[in-house]
Order: C-alpha cells, then structure tokens, then sequence
C-alpha cells in the first residue's frame, strides 16, 4: 500500500528556515536572450497555449496544467520563452514568503514541474543542443532565487545548465507500469506472491468501488498513525484535487470494501493521456493482511488502462513500499529534484533527512 507520504524537502527547508531566519530576497535577474527571444510571464489569455505546449511537450503532466496550477497553486505563474513570438518553453513558479522569506517552491502533492520544452526535431545533436540553449535561459534566470526547489519530469534528464549556475541536483525514483492497454503482459509480469494477494482478496468478496475523497484521506491518516508519524491536514487538499481533476475528467477515489462494509485500503487516481498516477492512499492496519491493497492497486491500473499510457506508482524511496510497488512488475524511472539555496539551508535538509 502506499505508505505516508515522504515529508518533502520543500517543508523541511521551511522548518529550517524558520530557525534561522537571516536571508534576503534574490534581485531581479536579467538572462542574456537575442534580439528574436523574449522571457516573461504568461498572461490569463495565454493560458491555452501554455495548455497546447504542454499537451505537446514530452515534459508536459497534468500537473503543469493551467487547471491543476489554478487549483494547487492559485499564486503560481508561468514563466514562458518566447521564440519569434512563439511560445516554445515554461516553467510553473509558485512563490511564496516564510517567516519573511522568500521561496519558489511547489504545492504539496504536485508530482513534477521543471522545464517544458516542444518538442525538437532533427538529428540528436540538435535536439540536444537546442535543449541546452533553452535550459541555460531558465537556469539564469532562476539563478537569482535565493531559495528553489522544483521536481523535473522524468523525461527530463539534462540538468547540467542549471549545475553550472549553481543548482544541486538529487536523483529521485518512482516504479512505472508501460504500455498501460497491454493488462495480461502486465499480470504475467507480476511476482507470484502478489497475485496470490489479489486473488486472496476477491475469494474474501472484497470490491473495488468509487469512494468519496474523505475516505481517502482517513485511510492515509491511519497509514500514518501505524507508523508512528502525525497525518499532514490532507482532507481538504484532496476533496479540491477531487473535485476540479473530475471536471476536467482526470480524476477519480477509489476504496477496497469487504462484504460487511469495511474499507480496507482506499486510493486518489489521477490522469491525462500520457501517464495516470496513484497519487495518495492508504489503508486500515487492522485489516492488512487482506489482500485488498494488491486488488485495489490492481484495479486502478485496470479503470486507468482505457485512459493513459503509462501507470506511475508516483515513488517511493521506503524500503517496503518500493518492494510492494516492484512486486507489480514495475520498472525504475529516476528524476532529478533541482535546488539552489544556502549552505546553511541545505546542511540542516542533509540532517533532518538522516535523522
């Protein structure tokens, strides 16, 4: 099941800067772009083709969608690189102030943002060498933010512009299922032991069923109770994420229920074309031994193979949880977490992470 949530590096910097509170905000930077190239934030009309190049880009998620921005994020703005005139690259900004500081940041259960580029035709090198140039734009630029922290999609996987202005990178995992459509190839995929689990569950009559996002979050708050740690106030967040992804038909909560009512495990979907992902859930630990995660988990990947390609299991580095998530047949993806902030700032992260 998915464990509670890891604490984001992004709280653990606002802990630490609450500690120490000396800092100063980043002056206006001014990157160095020619005569044809503009950088500057998109307005309300330009949402759409923020939209279509996010649609288009290889980088581009549901969470970089102007509706998630307007619902995660209400003060996030997109950075665009204009080309000619055109649009051809972004990056969501969600700025925020802690103890009189300022943060660029990015809102709890958002999965992924970075840099969103169309897509480059041609020979390899220029594919390459095209990134590199855009990249370097947005690495200069953001170079002036005293404190950064954003997650890169995985298809992602240059960051040198932004090691060379001075960011840190750490590799981050998440298990992903491919070629979603193709669910036998995926149950044979399967460790043995975990279909024994799910078919564990359907012998005990346990369904798989819509639920109300509440029943998500309570599950997530027993989740973290089993282990020892205090539920973050996710009840709220969820009912919103729950509400706007099924306007827009990406979303849906899913619960595990036994004959007499009970709910076992219970899960947050969300989705657009390119990839679905189990965002939050969790699980009563009275009831562990069911079988029911493996089935709920199960049937998610089934209600989402009509509708994305690719199913991201959205982490973990837990030992237990990466081993459940792996017993799906699931392979590695890694991403990068991009940061810039003072040393100080990011001793104190190295040592809340260790302890």
């Amino acid at each position: 099941m998915k464990q509670a949530l890891d604490v984001c590096s992004l709280e653990r910097a606002e802990e630490i800067v609450a500690r120490n509170p000396a800092s100063h905000e980043a002056g206006k930077p001014s990157p160095c772009i020619g005569r044809e190239e503009s950088l500057r934030f998109l307005s309300e009309e330009e949402q759409p083709l923020w939209d279509e190049l996010v649609e288009a880009s290889p980088q581009g998620s549901l969470f970089c969608r102007s509706w998630w921005l307007r619902m995660a994020a209400p003060q996030a703005r997109v950075m665009g690189y204009f080309h000619g005139g055109r649009l051809v690259a972004g990056i969501p900004l969600f700025f925020k102030k802690r103890w009189g500081i300022k943060l660029c940041t990015m809102p709890r259960l958002t999965q992924t943002w970075g840099v969103v580029i169309e897509p480059v035709e041609g020979k390899r090198e220029h594919q390459i060498s095209r990134q590199m140039e855009i990249l370097t734009i947005f690495a200069r630029y953001l170079a002036g933010q005293r404190i950064f922290l954003q997650r890169f999609h995985p298809e992602m996987s240059n960051f040198l512009p932004f090691q060379w202005h001075g960011f840190q990178q750490v590799p981050r995992v998440t298990y992903v299922i491919e070629y979603l459509c193709d669910l036998e190839r995926i149950w044979e995929g399967m460790r043995d032991s975990q279909r024994r689990e799910i078919r564990k569950a359907e012998k005990r009559h346990i369904l798989v069923e819509q639920c109300e996002p509440e029943v998500v979050a309570d599950n997530m708050a027993k989740t973290y109770a089993r282990q020892g740690l205090q539920a973050p106030p996710e009840t709220r967040l969820i009912r919103e994420i729950y509400n706007v992804a099924r306007q827009n038909s990406a979303g849906e909560c899913f619960a595990a229920r036994d004959a007499e009512g009970r709910v076992h495990a219970a899960a947050l979907l969300v989705w657009d074309r390119k990839r679905a992902y189990y965002l939050a859930g969790g699980g009563d630990p009275t009831l562990r031994v069911s079988g029911a995660t493996s089935l709920l988990l199960w049937k998610i990947m089934q209600f989402a193979s009509g509708r994305s390609a690719v199913f991201d299991f959205e982490g973990s580095q837990l030992p237990a949880v990466e081993k459940f998530f792996r017993a799906f047949g699931a392979s590695q993806v890694w991403y990068h977490e991009i940061s810039k902030m003072p040393r100080w700032l990011r001793a104190g992260l190295v040592l809340t992470r260790k302890a």
